[in-house]
């Protein structure tokens, strides 16, 4: 759809959560977080407000069988007096179908990948402010980074509330380690650390080529808080310096011989399969929830937290949250703020640490109950919570395009194949169209 020039939605994220991805598959896997009464858990009162239908939509494209389990069974569980009617994003049932069909949608949810070029890109989303202060909704507690993106991206207002949280970790496979005698990974290690691992585990063993690191989710949770497109100007970013020194990672990541060997066979930088289902490299920088994403049953994998910059030593990743909001068309608007506000009570927040996906609220109860209800609590799951997030970085409706054309060089700049002043100029020429093109 066309947009007026100037026109930008800032946003600061799924991941996730995995899924979702990305969107996707990346922000999934969070587990049947039913509500439990646990004593301590703060409940949420039952109101008058009479039953509704209550219609939820989001461009994830999640089955409504995964929307149960993530949030939808524990909604009904709770509010047995309205009925909920979850839509799925698919072809027939995208924005401008659903505008066109004049469908009616109470709430919508993202992962902070997808909130802008979806509720805010059609206008579906509405301020929030009055409505949380008539239901008394109670936002103290949670991740402040988290509030922080939201009125950033809705200009000092409130269009939706987080309600599950995300981060990038860094995952190792013991065995690989045990094979060539390297000492595992440890928390608060700088990218240099991590890059001489990778030296020393990127090696051919028999036929196999193994490399020490493969990366997914590394620019959008990056530590430096860098967003894809400035707010004010409207042009990408990519001058900084600071997005050289992102860049410089994959460069050395692939100084060894054999790493480039790997990224040449697969046509790619190493990611998730290569080291889930492949089982060839060593560590894997990725969302913090991939354990429940992917079958790692076979693995005799652990977790640490991920490597900081020498600039920026005490800034850890940032969160990758998934926000609910009340649809600017909601008829049921009080109603679907009762459901957000339950969301983000220490009642529902509980279920969801306890399933091991990142509750969006400080409260210490909440996060010594870190995936208690799981069988990987005996790993290091909880170093999601060893560093302090990263502001979140601003989020438009350009970005999709924009980190197309940032990504796009990647692989050239690491075979050695461009050189980082080329791969920048011609990054930013990309995502300069993209941005134009986006505004016709």
């Amino acid at each position: 759809m066309k947009r007026g020039t100037g026109k930008t939605v800032a946003i600061s994220l799924l991941t996730a959560l995995l899924v979702s991805a990305c969107g996707g598959n990346a922000d999934k896997g969070a587990g049947n977080q039913q509500p439990v009464n646990d004593k301590g858990a703060a409940e949420v009162k039952e109101t008058s407000y009479p039953p509704a239908k209550l219609v939820i939509y989001s461009t994830s494209g999640w089955t409504e069988e995964v929307f149960n389990e993530r949030f939808g069974n524990a909604i009904k569980a709770k509010f047995p007096q309205h009925t909920f009617e979850y839509i799925q994003w698919k072809n027939g049932t995208r924005y401008p179908d659903l505008i066109a069909s004049k469908q009616e949608i109470d709430i919508v949810w993202e992962s902070i990948a997808k909130f802008a070029s979806g509720p805010l890109a059609f206008n579906m989303q509405m301020d929030m402010t009055e409505l949380m202060k008539t239901h008394k909704v109670d936002t103290s507690r949670i991740e402040p980074t988290l509030m922080d993106l939201m009125r950033e991206m809705s200009g000092g207002k409130m269009y939706a509330l987080p309600v599950q949280n995300n981060t990038t970790v860094l995952y190792y496979n013991k065995d690989i380690f045990d094979k060539f005698g390297v000492s595992y990974p440890k928390n608060g290690m700088t990218w240099d650390e991590v890059f001489e691992l990778n030296k020393r585990l990127t090696r051919t063993d028999g036929n196999v080529q193994y490399v020490g690191l493969a990366m997914q989710h590394y620019f959008p949770t990056n530590s430096l808080s860098l967003g894809y497109v400035d707010l004010k100007t409207e042009k990408p970013t990519i001058s900084s310096e600071k997005w050289r020194s992102l860049y410089e990672v994959y460069g050395k990541l692939a100084e060894p011989q054999g790493y480039k060997d790997k990224i040449r066979a697969g046509k790619k930088i190493p990611e998730v399969i290569s080291f889930v289902k492949d089982k060839d490299v060593a560590m894997l920088a990725a969302l913090a929830n991939t354990h429940m994403t992917q079958d790692m049953s076979s693995m005799n994998w652990d977790v640490v937290s991920m490597p900081v910059f020498k600039e920026a030593p005490q800034s850890g990743p940032q969160g990758y949250p998934t926000y609910f909001g009340v649809s600017a068309i909601s008829k049921n608007k009080d109603q679907s703020m009762e459901v957000i506000k339950y969301l983000i009570s220490d009642e529902f927040q509980l279920s969801v640490s306890k399933t091991g996906a990142l509750p969006v609220v400080n409260t210490k109860e909440i996060k010594d109950a870190f995936a208690k209800d799981t069988n990987f609590s005996s790993k290091n799951v909880k170093v999601a919570f060893y560093e302090k997030f990263a502001p979140i970085a601003p989020k438009t409706i350009y970005d999709p395009g924009v980190e197309s054309a940032y990504n796009k060089n990647i692989i050239s700049y690491a075979l050695g194949e461009m050189d980082l002043n080329t791969l920048l100029r011609q990054a930013e020429e990309a995502a300069s169209k993209s941005i134009a093109d986006q505004k016709k």
